[in-house]
């Protein structure tokens, strides 16, 4: 790849043109929001409903169409080192298998803590009968029947998520206990923990109004709301910055509880965030409609600056704390904040070539590590890519 190629995905990365939209933006924001909640919670293949959450299928939308949405340029690879002020060294990657400690054909892996040495999936049919794993240095832990639908997993090993019911739980040194839903909510949906044991989530009524939570891995029953009532939360970084929404505005808490707008693309009025490490943040706002459903754009926010980009990619699966953003377009590939790139290399024992063959859905601090899954012979089997410096 030249350098013309990767200034040409930098400029990308600085500015999109945005669409004006034209649709409902307030279910489509809500909608996609959840759309994002059912990939994160249930797995690949499963579909789980959680009682008083609400998660529905694709998104809907009415009113009038929107624009067609912008077609994502194609993205060419960039030679480690390459098409930077300053060459980094080469990176080589290798993919490896997780154990699967348990049988099933749906084995995946989600969430990988920001070391890169702690990784969190399920294993089962891809209903509702998934069992949490909990792989630490290449060995795997099958979590209590208790623990379902993990979102999340800290340097400490804690792991978090909400069951089929809509509550949440935490396991902690061999340990499972539930989180106190407030008073007057019918459920919670946790999102993430981070290494000060800072648990956040959103409690949610059967009508939908809902408020963002904050729990601790020390006292998993005691629990404080965050911002007010139509608040909710979807991240949280390591210094205990809290990202989500207000109303439908995308925002931001400091870790003393002081409350902020971040910023939208030009041209749009509503986004949602969906996760957080380090500066940066990223989350979706609502495009045209194709096929009869809003499609749902990515964008990415720097916490330190407050500014925001919409992304030139399909979508984005996570966000490292070094910027590093883990993009979904067929193949896994990582993307630097300057508009590099790299492909993560298949497994030798996967013949598959075909888009959709490999899936990554988490990545570490550093962007050295990458978990995901492989689907070949209708089976998903957990994976992950471990990059080294030379």
């Amino acid at each position: 790849m030249t350098t013309v190629d990767d200034q040409r995905i930098a400029e990308l990365l600085r500015s999109v043109p945005v669409p004006e939209p034209r649709v409902d933006l307030r279910r489509a924001v809500r909608d996609g929001r959840r759309r994002r909640r059912r990939r994160r919670v249930g797995g690949i293949a499963a579909l789980t409903v959680l009682a008083g959450v609400g998660v529905v299928g694709a998104v809907q939308a009415g009113g009038t169409a929107g624009p067609p949405v912008p077609t994502p340029p194609a993205l060419a690879v960039s030679p480690a080192g390459s098409g930077s002020a300053v060459p980094r060294p080469p990176l080589t990657c290798q993919a490896s298998w997780l154990s699967q400690p348990i049988g099933g054909p749906v084995a995946v892996a989600n969430r990988v803590d920001p070391s890169g040495r702690h990784i969190v999936g399920d294993v089962g049919t891809g209903q509702e009968d998934g069992r949490v794993v909990l792989w630490t240095d290449g060995r795997s832990v099958v979590l209590p029947a208790g623990a379902r639908h993990a979102a999340a997993v800290n340097a400490s090993g804690d792991v978090v998520g909400t069951d089929g019911d809509g509550t949440g739980w935490l396991y902690r040194n061999g340990k499972l206990h539930f989180l106190a839903t407030p008073p007057g909510y019918d459920a919670v949906l946790v999102h993430a923990v981070n290494g000060r044991g800072d648990i956040v989530g959103t409690a949610r009524r059967f009508d939908d109004s809902h408020h963002a939570v904050l729990w601790s891995t020390d006292q998993p029953q005691k629990y404080r709301l965050v911002g007010q009532p139509g608040s909710s939360a979807t991240g949280i970084t390591e210094d205990g910055t809290i990202v989500g929404t207000m109303g439908e505005r995308p925002y931001r808490w400091t870790p003393q509880g002081v409350g902020s707008a971040l910023a939208v693309p030009d041209g749009y009025r509503r986004a949602s965030v969906d996760s957080a490490r380090g500066e940066w943040a990223i989350g979706m706002v609502p495009g045209g409609k194709r096929s009869g459903a809003v499609q749902m754009l990515p964008v990415r926010w720097n916490l330190a600056t407050g500014a925001v980009n919409l992304l030139p990619f399909s979508g984005a699966n996570g966000v490292a704390g070094n910027g590093e953003l883990l993009v979904s377009d067929g193949a896994p590939l990582v993307v630097a904040p300057d508009g590099t790139s790299r492909r993560l290399p298949g497994h030798p024992e996967v013949r598959a070539t075909e888009a959709g063959t490999y899936t990554a859905e988490g990545i570490s601090d550093d962007g050295l590590t990458v978990v995901g899954a492989v689907h070949e012979k209708r089976a998903y089997r957990p994976l992950v890519w471990r990059c080294t410096r030379q």
